[in-house]
């Protein structure tokens, strides 16, 4: 079926989530809004507008990683070719818009399938729609799901073929050394246990570059955080106002991450689902994080999930970004 797309099916609601979506939608901002330091998971900064926001920041002069990864994606995708010449499934959690995908789609004609998993079933749709125009001898079989949860889909396809998940974007530094490691067994899960894993990571510890590309001078990135407030007026009826709140970036030298916040720029009670949130002046909702990991303290966590390290692609531009190839054990 052209729109099939495979996920929990419900009757929809006026907010336009499922309802056990819309539950743990509500329930994740109740509880992180009233904890001692407001938080948000960074997953929800992911509707069809802050994708589309995502893929605009991507292309600012600011963000290096977009870059860096798309030429070490097409330099490194003849040896994929040798190394891994019977590839025939593609996994992406978190795909978004599929648009470095792309570069692997059309340099791997060996592919029979790809499998984009994304929380956000509109940009799914609407990728999907255009990857089967555009590679209409490629099976595309989507899927609605959070890969962030504990318990990875059971995937369609033929034991017998090759799979890899691809993981780009340096995604993985959304997650704390724990949750990473959590996410690599699932990554193994995926594949079942046999199968390879190409992942893309920023390894720089360099403070202006991070905080240039997180504070881009267009304020895209500031509309893609500040749209989380957007979409929970939305979807949850709240009264957020959105100008008396700041788009935040900082380095965390200790966590060696770079923290997104929003900051209330004055005392304001907000109420969301018949719950009233206070703020005080100067308080922040942290929305985000990208940790910097090491190669060292990465491959270290890999091996212990699991994956044994086979190639490494290194940016000659000294940005620090990498593209690492792992192989199940």
């Amino acid at each position: 079926m052209q729109h099939e797309i495979l996920k929990a099916r419900s009757h929809g609601q006026k907010n336009h989530l499922d309802p056990a979506t819309f539950e743990a939608f509500q329930s994740d901002v109740l509880y992180g809004l009233s904890q001692p330091q407001k938080s948000l998971p960074c997953k929800w900064l992911y509707d069809a507008t802050g994708a589309q926001l995502f893929e605009e920041i991507t292309q600012t002069p600011e963000y290096y990683l977009t870059r860096t990864e798309t030429q070490l994606l097409r330099e490194l995708s003849g040896d994929l070719v040798r190394r891994i010449p019977d590839l025939a499934v593609l996994i992406e959690p978190g795909s978004g818009a599929s648009v470095k995908t792309r570069l692997l789609l059309q340099a791997l004609p060996q592919l029979k399938q790809y499998i984009p998993i994304d929380i956000s079933e509109e940009m799914l749709l609407d990728t999907t729609q255009q990857l089967r125009q555009d590679f209409p001898s490629l099976e595309i079989s989507p899927y609605v799901h959070d890969f962030a949860q504990l318990v990875p889909p059971r995937l369609r396809f033929a034991e017998s073929q090759e799979r890899m998940v691809f993981f780009p974007g340096s995604t993985i530094g959304n997650f704390s050394p724990k949750e990473a490691q959590r996410l690599l067994r699932s990554f193994d899960a995926l594949v079942r246990h046999n199968g390879w894993l190409l992942l893309g990571v920023d390894t720089t510890q360099d403070k202006n570059r991070l905080l240039a590309a997180y504070n881009d001078s267009a304020g895209i990135t500031a509309q893609f955080n500040k749209n989380i407030l957007v979409r929970i007026n939305r979807e949850l009826g709240a009264n957020f106002d959105i100008g008396k709140f700041q788009h935040k970036a900082l380095f965390n030298s200790l966590e060696s991450r770079v923290e997104m916040h929003l900051v209330s720029t004055q005392a304001q009670v907000i109420e969301i689902a018949g719950h009233l949130v206070i703020f005080e002046p100067g308080e922040t909702i942290h929305t985000e994080n990208s940790y910097k990991y090491s190669l060292d303290n990465l491959d270290s966590m890999a091996q212990g999930c699991g994956w044994q390290l086979e190639q490494t692609w290194l940016d000659k531009t000294g940005t620090g970004f990498t593209i690492i190839l792992y192989k199940s054990i």
